[in-house]
């Protein structure tokens, strides 16, 4: 290196830590004093800030306000976010701004709960208040388990005038830098965990310690004496870890991992980062703990094989908040992404032993559901997946208040990092390291605008690929390999564009299932022939390594010799499993079902859907009937097609198939061609969706001989009922309502009906469940004797086929005691139906555990009804158990007694159980 260019270089760095000290004496300063008192559990505080805005109103944060105030947004949030604890807890009136001893006045922000500000204050302004530390597994100062004491969010934080909005102040995502002085008084049992210089001094009967950090966007403290600081490491004491008893052994590499995360940077980035760091196991700590990047939160992962990738993701997300500065509230996929990157490049250079599904895959276990094979970044792909094919997915660039939980949680920076892999393969390792490098060092990373112009900069050809169509639109990504030609010495290849952007794709030739070759080719739109190497290749392959955002990989792949040659390999596989992107899966099942009629059904299930949503789905379960020694069974074809923008998000298209014994000896056959219409919210946030059902149900019954010629309005021996139904669901946690309305249309008859369920959670977290129905006849010719179509009071006879009736057509025994609330929805079998009208209203509520009781009520066609009992609501709407205590009415021919008034539910209906996991998500 010549003088001049050293020179250069000096100068450089000169006037760079020069700017710096400059622009780190002009911030503002807090000095905190603070003093625990230990017998109340309470805290002390005087907080002092300095060279702040000479403004009329000066405006600050008090995080915990959030959570004192049930209309915040933060409580809406965790709403949302399925936390009804919070909403239940009895103490946050605890978090609520305290009294400050000056004489402050306060004014009240409009729209941000935890913001308060201050009439013509100066640019030193002084707090001082008490505030109690009590135990509670929310984010702000609390005692820990054992003893600990966790500060955040215990100081009120200057706040940007220009940057309040109600969605990023209690979560830390766009607070203004600052420099802290702290002081705090502690008992002498305790070790200080804190980001910043540390000095302590002993008092008579405490100690105080002393904390200097410069420009963080916030701090926050553990006082501990649960925690065992180990031994430091030659060499690398920057990097301390503090772990629990029974953790020492598991933590004792992770100096040399955190060590090795550093070296990562230095050697792929030449980025050297030596910041102090302090690893914390925060493994019996329920508290929600924000990164400051000087002091690293790890849980210990229930398996011990992730432990490194524990490790990194905790490293990353402290490096970033480190050394990138910027609006976090209205980037946050950007953000979380670019740590999450040098996670997972990090676990796939260093640690590729790590597998998806950890040490399960090289058991026989993982063997048989094909998780050996997945490497543990695989698991990007399958999150962004899940909501791209059904039409949720949500542009990267949406601001925090925009983006649903699915969208911040995972899939949106799961497409991000896929995108970021996809774009190394393409520029290559040199001029992307390069990249991410300068992005580093000149703060081009501040900002996705900032870091995508730097990217176009530094290449000769338009990446808006990249940064427009995945970023900001959020367009699909889905090449196809249409056919391959051997032409002279030239594989020419024909690759059909079916998704909307045109990115650059890598194609592989294989031979005996290892990669020969990988080229990249500038990405186009429609067909376009390709040639390739001239190697003899088996199998050419778009995407062959899995790095780039491709919706489906299933149509990537030919065969260059032989027949059926897009083919995929097949793969039989017990049961389900995750998706593997270039292997044809079919799962299989053996199948042991019940009903009263066939007995024991033995049979096997072929199917197709794992859990990932493919666009076309098939399942064939042939069942052997042991009670009748017939083949029975059941059958299904849908087609999904999932819509990026609309107002539908995905339509489903199927045919449903099945055949088995309604009574005894006598079979039912059903067809039911139906289409559901998946509505998009108005906003991903909102906790309303729509979804719109059309389908026509074709049913066939046997008769017995001595009803083969009476008519069919009587036998109902084959008939057809076109239906329309639309459900619309609020899944709130804490309140959730599910209203929906059905219009049938047969021969002999049209019908409306509706109903509404809604739930409020009790502070013993049990449900109090109202229910009301309505449905009327439009036209009826049905005869009166006939009841097959009416409107149960005490339920549905299901003449659809829709519910698992283990004994549908007993009238006496146990299965006859099977029931659901439809319809009316009595618990007690009342024996009423009616064919004008019905109109009911039901109540469950709760008294201790699953023990509770039930009411009914209602007119059918113009009798009233009513009844009470006890209900045990093992797991609400999927097992129950009525026990009537009076009814106005009992079923014709009822058995003597009181046991056959006990009804029973059972709803083994998995798409229900899927239903009632997803609420909160998307």
């Amino acid at each position: 290196m010549t003088i001049h260019r050293l020179l250069k270089l000096a100068k450089f760095f000169f006037v760079w830590m020069l700017s710096d000290w400059a622009y780190t004496q002009s911030l503002p300063t807090c000095s905190i004093h603070a003093s625990i008192d230990h017998r109340q559990s309470q805290l002390h505080v005087k907080a002092v800030w300095k060279n702040l805005p000479s403004v009329d109103t000066l405006w600050f944060y008090y995080m915990p306000q959030a959570l004192a105030d049930e209309k915040s947004y933060y409580s809406r949030e965790q709403d949302e976010y399925q936390n009804p604890g919070l909403y239940f807890f009895r103490e946050k009136r605890a978090f609520q701004l305290p009294e400050f001893k000056e004489d402050h006045k306060l004014l009240r922000h409009s729209t941000s709960t935890e913001v308060f500000g201050l009439l013509r204050a100066n640019d030193s302004v002084s707090f001082t208040y008490t505030i109690p530390l009590i135990r509670h597994p929310f984010p702000v100062s609390a005692l820990l388990p054992g003893g600990d004491v966790l500060l955040q969010f215990f100081y009120p934080q200057w706040a940007d005038q220009g940057h309040i909005t109600p969605f990023n102040a209690h979560l830390y995502l766009n607070l203004p830098r600052a420099r802290y002085f702290l002081e705090i008084d502690a008992d002498v049992s305790y070790t200080l965990i804190a980001p910043g210089r540390i000095t302590s001094e002993y008092l008579d009967t405490a100690v105080r310690w002393k904390v200097e950090a410069d420009s963080l966007q916030h701090i926050n403290l553990i006082l501990t004496h649960e925690l065992i600081r180990m031994p430091s490491v030659r060499g690398n004491e920057h990097i301390t870890v503090y772990a629990r008893p029974e953790h020492l052994s598991k933590l004792s590499t992770a100096v040399q991992e955190i060590t090795g995360m550093s070296k990562y940077l230095e050697d792929e980035y030449r980025y050297r980062d030596l910041t102090p760091i302090q690893v914390v196991d925060a493994s019996g700590f329920e508290n929600r703990i924000f990164p400051n990047g000087y002091w690293l939160p790890v849980r210990m992962p229930v398996v011990p094989d992730y432990l490194p990738a524990t490790l990194a993701g905790a490293y990353f997300e402290g490096f970033c908040a480190r050394h990138i500065y910027g609006n976090r509230w209205k980037y946050p996929v950007f953000y979380s992404s670019i740590a999450d990157f040098f996670k997972y490049e990090y676990i796939r250079k260093h640690h590729p032993e790590i597998r998806l599904a950890g040490p399960l895959a090289s058991t026989w276990l993982g063997s048989l559901f094909g998780l050996q094979d997945l490497p543990y970044h695989y698991q990007n792909q399958l999150i962004y997946l899940f909501t791209e094919r059904q039409g949720l997915a949500l542009p990267l660039s949406d601001e925090y208040s925009n983006a649903s939980r699915l969208h911040l949680d995972g899939a949106g920076a799961a497409k991000y990092v896929t995108s970021l892999f996809h774009l190394k393969g393409y520029l290559g390792d040199y001029k992307f390291r390069r990249w991410i490098h300068e992005a580093l060092s000149t703060g081009a990373a501040a900002s996705p605008e900032t870091f995508h112009q730097l990217l176009s900069d530094s290449h000769h050809r338009s990446l808006e690929w990249f940064t427009v169509d995945i970023y900001q639109k959020n367009k699909v990504l889905d090449y196809s390999m249409l056919h391959s030609q051997r032409c002279n010495y030239t594989q020419v290849v024909t690759v059909k564009n079916r998704g909307s952007v045109a990115a650059p794709i890598p194609i592989s030739g294989i031979k005996d299932d290892k990669i020969l070759i990988t080229q990249w080719f500038e990405g186009h739109r429609g067909t376009k022939r390709i040639p390739i190497h001239t190697e003899e290749f088996e199998r050419i392959i778009i995407d062959a390594q899995l790095i780039t955002p491709e919706i489906n990989h299933h149509n990537n792949q030919i065969r260059t010799k032989g027949l059926f040659r897009r083919f995929e390999p097949v793969r039989f596989q017990f049961y389900t499993g995750l998706e593997e992107p270039l292997r044809n899966q079919l799962y299989w099942f053996p199948m042991i079902n019940y009903n009263a009629y066939d007995q024991i059904l033995l049979g096997l299930s072929l199917y197709n859907n794992g859990l990932l949503l493919k666009k076309y789905e098939y399942m064939v379960s042939p069942q052997f009937s042991t009670g009748t020694g017939k083949l029975t069974g059941a059958a299904s074809f849908t087609a999904n097609y999932g819509l990026h923008s609309g107002p539908i998000h995905m339509i489903r298209a199927g045919m449903y198939y099945k055949y088995f014994h309604y009574d005894r000896n006598l079979a039912f056959s059903r067809w039911s061609p139906t289409v559901r219409l998946w509505w998009r919210k108005s906003n991903p946030r909102s906790k309303t969706f729509h979804i719109t059902r059309l389908r026509y149900v074709d049913v066939k019954r046997e008769l017995p001989p001595d009803f083969q010629e009476l008519p069919v309005s009587i036998t109902n021996a084959s008939y057809g009922v076109v239906s329309l139904n639309h459900t619309l669901e609020y899944t709130s946690i804490l309140h959730p309502a599910i209203v929906k309305i059905n219009i049938e249309n047969a021969s002999a008859f049209t019908k409306i009906f509706g109903e509404w369920d809604q739930r409020w959670m009790l502070p013993n977290r049990k449900w109090l469940i109202a229910r009301v129905f309505y449905g009327r006849f439009l036209r009826n010719d049905i005869p009166a004797a006939n009841a097959f179509y009416n409107f149960g009071m005490s339920g549905t006879l299901d003449y659809n086929f829709d519910y698992l009736f283990y004994g549908r057509s007993d009238s006496t025994g146990i299965w006859s005691q099977q029931m659901f609330v439809t319809d009316g929805g009595f618990r007690a079998a009342t024996g009423l139906f009616a064919q004008r009208w019905m109109a009911t209203a039901n109540l469950s509520v709760p008294v201790w555990k699953f023990f509770g009781f039930y009411g009914d009520a209602g007119f059918s066609d113009g009798v009233f009804a009513h009844g009470a009992g006890i209900r045990l609501a093992f797991i609400t709407d999927f097992l129950e158990l009525y026990l009537p205590l009076y009814t106005s009415h009992t079923r014709p021919s009822m058995p003597p007694g009181y046991a056959p008034t006990i009804r029973f539910l059972i709803n083994p209906d998995f798409n229900a159980i899927q239903q009632r996991l997803r609420r909160g998500w998307f």
